[in-house]
């Protein structure tokens, strides 16, 4: 036991301090918003080639010009998508800010955008973005739709309407659907809790001290491996004055990291069990199971889509808004009043990430696309089809990740399909586009689930948190069980 302390400890311990940062930093993603990193700093896998990585999420058509929007922002081009010049004057900088989801023009010329944290607005002439005031606003934005002379923005919990001329947006918050019983995955319950965001800003702030101290415990534990040594041979070199100093620095490492480790150790192993259940295998059947939401923690709503709204399309042919959910798609006649939303089952299936692709292509059916595929639906029918194959869909068991990892659709570019790994390869890209940054709250996401490594270990990338927080436990439990038999010990003594 002490020699896998030791030894797998040392090892890991530079592993473990890289999530302890990144994770951090991932609790604190809007301090950080205006913080980018290159994309040459990562794996080439990184790089923007070919149209991949979600740099193209949609296009609009603006006269003769096309606005393509994606996760650098906006750009204005040709129809060839060759002269390209930038459309983020306004915008807010950081990667994170000009990551936009959708952008709509209204009946009198109007342009209004989506980005990550704020909504936007400008004249078709204009040159320059405003932000648009919507009040109430607190969270990331998830979408913006338009209906005849009604704007949409719709945030991750409420929608924000308001009609022209004067645009002035009111907050409204969704009725519960008929038959509504408030559940929330286990997924999100554990991984709420591994943030501390179960419990708000005072759960945020606790793991991030606890963060810390498990930095405290690898830093003194490599100390606590090299001081030895050291002491060892200043002494033998007739170094008392380095020797002794050394001895005292090694003698407060022990202390400090037996102090911490022992008073936080229920914490600090929940951080690990937690962080371990939230990739493959372990999450899976989280993924699939539910239960009620935890009361007095910030599950405990009374807003039925409080964190579940993605996006939101009208259908003109059958007078009814749709919806997509992180619990599926809903229709609703109208959003100001108190019209309960209706589930639409069967539904495409849409992944973890979100969806990307929300397009009607004629009067009865839509384009669905996210990370597990691209589906054609028709809501009044409930069928759904493989927009590739051709074949009626067929909901598989497990992960949600289909063969097609879909980033984006543009109908004004004749249907083209941009997938998020394989891009469009049959698509020239200007170089413009391959120097957009990466938020570094993504960059530390990546960190935290291992997929840095990926160039390196494999297919066992996906199993990289799942290892490092299984020994992560280990080290923690074997540290405690290791202190009390010295501690035993010393009292005998």
């Amino acid at each position: 036991m002490r020699k896998f302390h030791r030894w797998v400890g040392l090892i890991f311990s530079v592993f473990i301090i890289v999530f302890c940062f990144s994770g951090i930093m991932l609790n604190h993603r809007h301090a950080l918003r205006h913080v980018d990193v290159s994309r040459s700093w990562l794996p080439k896998s990184y790089g923007i080639k070919d149209w991949n990585n979600g740099i193209v999420r949609g296009t609009l058509q603006l006269g003769d010009s096309l606005l393509v929007y994606g996760i650098g922002g906006a750009w204005v081009t040709d129809s060839t998508m060759q002269s390209v010049r930038t459309d983020n004057a306004g915008i807010e900088s950081g990667a994170d800010c000009r990551r936009v989801s959708h952008v709509v023009m209204s009946t009198d010329s109007t342009l209004w955008l989506a980005a990550g944290y704020d909504a936007y607005c400008r004249r078709l002439n204009d040159s320059k973005w405003r932000k648009v005031d919507l009040p109430g606003h607190s969270e990331r934005l998830s979408d913006v739709a338009v209906h005849a002379d009604t704007i949409v923005f719709l945030s991750r919990s409420a929608a924000y309407v308001a009609t022209a001329p004067q645009y002035k947006f009111s907050q409204f918050t969704l009725q519960a659907p008929e038959g509504y019983e408030p559940r929330v995955s286990l997924f999100k319950t554990v991984w709420m809790l591994h943030s501390g965001e179960l419990f708000g800003i005072v759960g945020r702030i606790v793991v991030d001290i606890v963060a810390i101290v498990i930095i405290i415990l690898c830093i003194t534990g490599i100390l606590f491996f090299f001081l030895p040594y050291a002491v060892r041979h200043d002494r033998r070199k007739g170094l008392k004055g380095g020797a002794t100093r050394k001895a005292k620095q090694l003698a407060q490492s022990i202390k400090l990291h037996n102090k911490f480790g022992r008073r936080l150790i229920v914490l600090t192993t929940l951080i690990a069990i937690t962080g371990t259940c939230l990739r493959p295998p372990l999450m899976i059947p989280l993924v699939m199971g539910s239960t009620s939401p935890l009361p007095f923690t910030a599950q405990d709503s009374p807003n039925p889509f409080a964190d579940k709204l993605r996006a939101i399309r009208w259908d003109e042919t059958a007078q009814t808004w749709y919806m997509s959910t992180s619990e599926g798609f809903y229709r609703i006649a109208d959003l100001t009043t108190r019209v309960r939303p209706e589930a639409i089952v069967p539904s495409p299936p849409i992944s973890p990430m979100g969806i990307t692709v929300f397009e009607q292509t004629d009067s009865a059916q839509w384009l669905i696309g996210s990370f597990s595929g691209l589906f054609v639906w028709n809501p009044e029918s409930a069928s759904v089809s493989d927009y590739f194959t051709g074949k009626t869909y067929e909901r598989p068991s497990g992960r949600q990740v289909g063969n097609h990892m879909v980033a984006g659709y543009s109908h004004e570019l004749g249907g083209a399909v941009f997938e998020y790994d394989n891009g469009l390869p049959n698509l020239p890209m200007p170089e413009i586009f391959k120097s957009q940054p990466m938020s570094l709250w993504n960059f530390a996401l990546e960190l935290h689930v291992g997929r840095c490594y990926s160039p390196f270990l494999g297919p066992l990338s996906d199993l990289f948190v799942f290892i490092a927080g299984s020994l992560l436990t280990a080290l923690l439990i074997t540290g405690y069980i290791l202190y009390n038999r010295s501690h035993k010990k010393s009292k005998k003594q």
